[in-house]
């Protein structure tokens, strides 16, 4: 499963995932059990928060937002080869 480390936050999408659309879970910390938000890719819309608080929400986001291209491109890669 791929993962990339950016601003302090795990980035991240599990293979039983796959049969969902284009999301991405993002971890603030080390681990996947830290606090964590879940988006949906197309288009970016927040679809949970486990913990997170609002600027680190507002991080998360931000992050989504920048990095929407690689992320679907990493999940078309993981997802659909």
């Amino acid at each position: 499963m791929p993962t990339k480390r950016i601003g302090g936050f795990l980035c991240y999408f599990v293979s039983y995932d796959c049969t969902e659309p284009p999301h991405i879970h993002l971890a603030k910390g080390k681990d996947r059990n830290a606090p964590s938000a879940k988006f949906w890719l197309k288009p970016i819309e927040l679809e949970q928060n486990k913990g997170l608080n609002a600027g680190e929400l507002r991080e998360a986001r931000r992050i989504v937002d920048e990095n929407q291209a690689l992320f679907l491109e990493l999940w078309d890669e993981h997802c659909n080869d």
